[in-house]
């Protein structure tokens, strides 16, 4: 049986893309004009029109009468119901719509080239910011179009595998081997930002930052908001309809100033009432004055990414700047003024980098794993890992990769056990108690305020899933209260190349962990390991259902084994749990 071949698939805010590898050569499965396809759709009524012809359409007079367009419907994700032409839908069915129509663009052009014959796997590219609800609502709407998830990949990423895997073996890719790189993916819905750095032949991800407050469409809309200043006949009322087809025409004056200087801006009937076209002339000098305020907060988010990292900008080897905002000389510029020209490369295939990536992952069957370890802080400063770095991602249909802890409450007074979550800036298994560490969430969970230090047991179960979230639950062991939280903000790694390259996993047992005394309202961990057969040993509600009689009197066991029993103890009367102030059994 011939295995199925897995695609790479870039469902991007502005457009899309598939792309595979064949025979060690990537291939472009694009549009009839050689374009990717544009995440639009527009319903007239029962019918929906996608892609290049909805589009299109935006340039149409009496726009909307006949329907309505969803542009960039990977937005929406998470929503339950967006609002079109009156009628509610849900955001999964509209991404279903853009999926299932670049996936039978994608066919056509691949059956024309002998490619492959159909399109049920995928290695999908997400932003780097998409929460595990989004993650779970794009899954769905790739099922829909037949399309199974191997794996999600953040977008920059990918576009780092496909810059440096067409070049594995050469002096390129050594040449940035124990060096940072920055990857720029600044598309029309996302300015994406991750930094990664080359270790021994693989990618690891250091520090990641994601805003949807920067793509291009913001760009877009801040030139439309210019153009009705400064370009139109006074006060005159603009409708919708028209504000979005200028909107449009904006985004593609937009591209032409990245390339010619100046250029115009036309719209044919734009004031109905008297029938007048809108023209207006722009110079690159006016659009990069309008763009500037948004570059300086897009260059802050650089800055703060490196700060996180703590690696200033001269330890940045290469600075690799992709997607459709890419061609801007403004950005471009901006770029090179702040880490030097020689570093600064814009791809030239910047509108297919991203999907040859996730074709070239899915071609090498790469798995993802975890880049650093996730760590849950104790009292005094001390560190318990809860997930080991080089934990792979688990396709669809394995078994969770999971770990369980068990810990205390070293202060319940106020009646919460705080959880922080955090991860060493260092990736790796082999990091020291003194290395900085990232707060990725933190949660509390309610506790016994009665309950002695050190008494009340708690859980905490870890576990990564296929969507590349990992989910904490912790719950208390007296109270049986569960407290859950998903964290996506996480770093990866993978081989550059080879399916069969070594991981730098190891079986070390973690961070060391402090013996200090716990300081208030902190979490200690929970020992359960002896180097003798001794029941003291034992917690003492354990010990109890094998051993009553350790618990005579006479034999004067140890209190704090005592009060372990009875605390996890029902009353034997009323059954409430011990502390329980409607329980006055004892005192009858």
């Amino acid at each position: 049986m011939k295995e199925k071949t897995v695609v790479g698939f870039d469902f991007g805010t502005t457009n899309s893309l598939v792309s595979v590898v064949v025979d060690d050569r990537v291939h472009d499965l694009l549009d009839d004009d050689g374009l990717p396809v544009p995440s639009v759709v527009k319903y007239e009524g029962v019918r929906k029109v996608v892609g290049k012809d909805a589009k299109d359409a935006l340039d149409a007079s009496g726009l909307g009468v006949h329907g309505s367009f969803v542009k960039s419907p990977k937005t929406y994700l998470g929503d339950e119901t967006i609002t079109v032409e009156g009628v509610e839908l849900s955001p999964v069915d509209i991404t279903f719509d853009v999926i299932d129509h670049v996936r039978q663009r994608a066919l056509l052009s691949a059956r024309n080239d002998g490619l492959l014959a159909d399109i049920t796997a995928a290695v999908a590219t997400i932003p780097v910011d998409m929460d595990g609800l989004r993650r779970r609502a794009l899954r769905e709407a790739y099922a829909r179009a037949g399309i199974g998830i191997v794996q999600f990949v953040h977008e920059p990423f990918a576009a780092l595998y496909g810059h440096f895997r067409p070049r594995i073996g050469t002096d390129f890719v050594h040449r940035f081997d124990r060096k940072n790189i920055l990857v720029v993916d600044w598309g029309g819905g996302t300015l994406d930002l991750t930094l990664c750095r080359m270790e021994d032949g693989r990618v690891v991800q250091l520090q990641n930052a994601g805003t949807a407050e920067l793509g291009g469409d913001v760009f877009d809309d801040a030139l439309r908001n210019w153009v009705l200043t400064h370009g139109t006949e006074g006060t005159v009322d603009i409708n919708p309809d028209r504000r979005r087809q200028l909107r449009h025409k904006c985004e593609e004056l937009k591209i032409h100033l990245s390339e010619e200087d100046p250029a115009t801006l036309y719209i044919r009937n734009f004031y109905p009432e008297t029938g007048t076209a809108l023209s207006k002339q722009m110079t690159r000098g006016e659009l990069e004055s309008i763009a500037k305020p948004l570059i300086d907060r897009a260059m802050d988010h650089i800055v703060a990414l490196l700060d996180a990292a703590h690696v200033s900008d001269s330890q940045v080897a290469l600075c690799l700047v992709t997607g459709g905002m890419s061609r801007m000389p403004a950005i471009a510029a901006r770029l090179r003024e702040f880490f030097g020209p020689h570093r600064v490369e814009i791809s030239q295939n910047s509108a297919t980098l991203v999907a040859q990536g996730a074709a070239w992952i899915a071609y090498d069957r790469q798995q993802l794993e975890l880049a650093k370890d996730l760590e849950v802080r104790l009292a005094r400063g001390g560190y318990q890992r809860i997930l080991r770095a080089g934990t792979k991602v688990p396709v669809e249909g394995e078994a969770l990769a999971s770990e369980l802890l068990g810990l205390y409450c070293a202060d319940p007074r106020d009646g919460h056990a705080k959880f922080q979550i955090c991860a060493p800036t260092r990736p790796g298994s082999h990091v020291q108690r003194s290395d900085p560490r990232d707060d990725i969430d933190g949660f509390s969970l309610d506790v016994d305020t009665k309950a002695r230090p050190l008494i009340e047991r708690l859980r905490l179960l870890t576990a990564l899933d296929p969507d590349g979230i990992v989910e904490v639950s912790a719950q208390s062991d007296l109270f049986k209260f569960r407290v859950t939280k998903a964290l996506h903000d996480l770093q990866f790694g993978i081989s550059l190349g080879s399916a069969t390259a070594t991981t730098n996993r190891t079986d070390d047992p973690g961070p060391p962990v402090t013996q200090e005394p716990p300081e208030a309202g902190s979490l200690v961990i929970r020992s359960n390991l002896a180097d003798t057969r001794d029941d003291s040993y034992v917690p003492g509600e354990l010990l109890y259902t094998y051993k009553p009689t350790y618990f005579s009197r006479a034999l004067n066991p140890p209190q704090i084994q005592v009060d372990e029993r009875l605390y996890y103890q029902p009353c034997a009367i009323c059954h409430r749990r011990s502390n329980d102030p409607e329980c006055r059994c004892g005192s009858r």
